[in-house]
């Protein structure tokens, strides 16, 4: 019996936002839920993060911010990623990400966003399903 492949995730932050506990806790749950997990950690910049997108050729891609410049962020990355051909792969945030800014990262091409208070099943259900990938 072959084994279906398994989902890539890749993680990380953009910028100068270090509080990277909140991300490396998750990259771990995930890891023990059986997706593979390319943690690119923090200070990337938006190309070397699509550089990473692309070379790795991952099913999601999963950023955190405590910071407040995420909406300029976000924007930049999917600007990048539209340039480099990989628009189509979903994204998620996570962090602390205002109420008030989620529809403008919806609009903008953001498929999930998880704050605090959100389970690892919420999140699995949305790596599954935006990766097309059978969840087990």
């Amino acid at each position: 019996m072959s084994e279906e492949p398994r989902i890539r995730c890749l993680l990380g932050m953009l910028g100068t936002d270090v509080h990277s506990k909140g991300v490396r806790t998750l990259a771990q749950l995930l890891r023990d839920a059986g997706i593979e997990v390319i943690y690119i950690g923090e200070h990337n910049t938006v190309p070397g993060m699509v550089r990473s997108i692309v070379v790795e050729d991952v099913d999601v891609v999963g950023l955190s911010f405590l910071s407040s410049n995420y909406l300029d962020y976000t924007e930049q990355l999917i600007a990048e990623m539209r340039n480099q051909g990989v628009d189509d792969t979903p994204i998620m945030l996570g962090g602390i990400i205002h109420e008030e800014d989620h529809e403008q990262l919806r609009e903008m091409g953001v498929g999930g966003i998880f704050g605090p208070g959100f389970s690892l099943d919420e999140i699995l259900d949305f790596i599954h399903t935006v990766s097309g990938k059978a969840h087990h």
